[in-house]
């Protein structure tokens, strides 16, 4: 066969391999003991929000594409619905990557409310439960992206995401990030007293997360705790001793909680 003959065959099964390629079956909860450890030889491979590239960020089917392709850990945003159940979301209005617009039954949620001094109007995560927000499907950010999977899945729980870590077929971190803690604790009723941030340590305990960066604990289930609000870290780390990072986007950017820059607060 001709060179020439051959490419357009080539590339033609190579689009169609693409398309068509699996994700990984995952396992029934698989115990750690039989599971391969995680690599602590090289810097970490971070899956930022999935392998968004491909798969719409931060859904089920991003996270597992991540781990097929290797990745160390699994980053993901946390927010809240309206029923105060922990969800994987990055913005804290809806609009830009889910079909809620499509949705009539839904045309008189929209809201503005005041984000980090600035007044955004939008669909909120924290003016939907979360049978609602099953409705809604995922789709990319970008149109650069891959639009292939655009309307194909669905919101994910924060316990959703940690189950896809923990039936992974090797030992898979999470990296999750505290959102918006000050919106969050605005509009969601949380129960005796309690906050967004007592409820997200909680899940981190329920599923057996723990432990200082390295130690045994660690190393079975390891995490990255990570935030831009500065006051949730310290809030957190009375409950938690897994690993605590503060991001900082640019230092003369605010925090999400306390309005300030970095140069005006030391933790």
């Amino acid at each position: 066969m001709s060179l020439t003959c051959f490419a357009p065959f080539l590339f033609l099964s190579f689009i169609l391999g693409c398309a068509a390629r699996p994700f990984y079956p995952l396992p029934s909860k698989m115990s750690n003991q039989n599971r391969q450890p995680m690599q602590t030889s090289r810097p970490y491979n971070i899956a930022h929000r999935g392998s968004n590239g491909e798969i719409p960020e931060e859904t089920a089917a991003a996270y597992m594409r991540a781990i097929e392709e290797g990745a160390d850990f699994i980053e993901t945003d946390i927010l809240s619905s309206k029923d105060g159940v922990l969800i994987c979301f990055h913005d804290v209005i809806l609009d830009l990557t889910t079909d809620v617009a499509n949705h009539k039954e839904f045309a008189n949620r929209k809201r503005t409310y005041n984000v980090q001094g600035f007044n955004v109007t939008g669909f909120f995560s924290v003016d939907f439960t979360l049978k609602e927000l099953k409705k809604l499907r995922v789709k990319q950010r970008y149109n650069f992206r891959d639009q292939q999977y655009n309307g194909k899945f669905s919101i994910i729980t924060f316990e959703e995401f940690i189950s896809i870590a923990l039936d992974a077929p090797r030992v898979v971190g999470i990296y999750p990030e505290i959102k918006n803690p000050v919106l969050i604790n605005q509009h969601v009723k949380w129960p005796n007293g309690k906050r967004f941030e007592d409820k997200f340590v909680e899940t981190l305990r329920k599923y057996g997360y723990k432990g200082s960066y390295m130690s045994k604990d660690w190393l079975e289930k390891p995490i990255f705790i990570q935030s831009f609000a500065p006051t949730s870290l310290v809030y957190i780390s009375n409950l938690t001793n897994s690993p605590k990072i503060f991001l900082i986007d640019d230092v003369t950017m605010p925090t999400q909680d306390t309005n300030q820059v970095c140069p005006e607060f030391t933790l």
